[in-house]
């Protein structure tokens, strides 16, 4: 099973992306859901991406339709 943070940067070590930086936002008071933002530092600098998502789960889906796995630096 995932261990998901919301609010920490982690370091994505296989899947799409690997070698980038990932955050989950929960963005829910303001968008109604969570923002998915990955980064090409752990600086959060760089070329920056952003998904947005409506719920946990669908961020769950995200990451394993990514088939990411994320070593959390925070």
């Amino acid at each position: 099973m995932r261990q998901l943070r919301i609010g920490a940067l982690g370091r994505i070590a296989a899947g799409d992306d690997a070698g980038r930086f990932v955050e989950v936002v929960d963005d829910s008071e303001c968008s109604g859901g969570f923002l998915i933002l990955t980064y090409d530092t752990a600086h959060r600098s760089g070329n920056a991406y952003d998904s947005w998502v409506e719920s946990i789960v669908d961020v769950n889906l995200y990451f394993d339709e990514s088939r990411w796995e994320v070593e959390w630096l925070e």
